[in-house]
């Protein structure tokens, strides 16, 4: 199954030279469901955000001389030019975060120097493994939202759209971080172990770090919240509850990102993109394609 999905997407990896202006005036304090702690987890993964990119654009660039295939290359090429972006417009809603008090800075400091350690401790083969793993945590995020639109219903528009549109380009290139690690190294224990690793640091680190800026916002003791935003990762519904399904496959010998087929669940954003150019027309096009109601502010801030 590997190898006859190899190919999928690689035509798809467009980038897409958007600008958000997300400024301080612009990013609402709580962006989700008017929720401090919600908002704070989500914060608390948007923080390592502009770093991560960076260091996976880095990974993809010092290993294109290693790539015998040369789709995997120019994929490589367009996937950097992606994240380029994405990590641009992070930036500017971390720092309108920042000037409002909320300290993401310390937050992305200490994903920093936890990066830092693991480059330090690991030989560049198990630095494209990680990659491939975060990668792979992104995507699955990403498609958790795609099939589960509705999670962003009470969300600031305009923040809502920006991140449909990187959930959208993370969908496109899920596969290439896998297949730079697998063209340049291949080791399938290696593989695992870079997973391993991934998982045992990204769930303490977000966890720790919402703590911390529920702390630093006076929130520990708004256990309405907590348990708003417990649910918002464990319930039912939750998160981390839907990502499970798409995490555990990436353990089998033969796992490819394109095993799970999701293009013709964006091909709605990418239509109405086309179409409008615009970021917010994209994101209700999605969401009329997925049957949800319409967004009254949505469509104000779209007219």
């Amino acid at each position: 199954m590997a190898l006859a999905n190899r190919k999928i997407g690689y035509d798809e990896v467009e980038p897409r030279d958007l600008r958000f202006n997300l400024g301080r005036d612009q990013v609402p304090r709580y962006w989700i469901n008017g929720d401090p702690w919600t908002t704070h987890f989500f914060n608390s993964i948007m923080a390592a955000v502009p770093d991560g990119e960076r260091w996976v654009m880095q990974c993809v660039r010092r290993s294109l001389t290693l790539l015998k295939d040369e789709s995997v290359r120019k994929a490589g090429i367009a996937f950097i030019k992606q994240e380029h972006y994405h990590a641009r417009e992070h930036d500017d809603m971390n720092r309108a975060l920042i000037q409002q008090g909320v300290p993401l800075d310390v937050v992305e400091a200490n994903f920093k120097r936890v990066r830092a350690v693991l480059e330090r401790l690991t030989p560049p083969s198990m630095h494209l493994s990680m990659m491939a793993s975060f990668e792979h945590f992104t995507a699955t995020i990403a498609a958790v939202f795609i099939d589960h639109p509705e999670m962003l219903d009470d969300s600031d528009p305009q923040i809502a759209a920006m991140l449909f549109w990187h959930f959208v380009e993370e969908t496109e290139h899920k596969s290439v971080t896998f297949d730079v690690f697998q063209d340049a190294v291949g080791s399938y224990p290696q593989r695992v172990l870079g997973m391993l690793i991934a998982s045992a640091l990204f769930l303490p680190l977000i966890e720790g770090h919402m703590l911390y800026l529920a702390w630093k916002d006076g929130q520990l003791r708004n256990w309405r919240s907590a348990l708003r935003c417990l649910d918002t990762q464990f319930g039912r519904k939750g998160v981390f509850t839907r990502l499970l399904g798409h995490y555990f496959p990436y353990y089998g010998r033969n796992f490819h990102p394109w095993d799970a087929d999701n293009r013709s669940r964006i091909s709605s954003w990418k239509q109405a993109f086309a179409a409008t150019g615009d970021t917010l027309a994209a994101y209700a096009g999605f969401r009329e394609a997925a049957g949800l109601p319409e967004r009254s502010d949505l469509v104000e801030q779209a007219a």
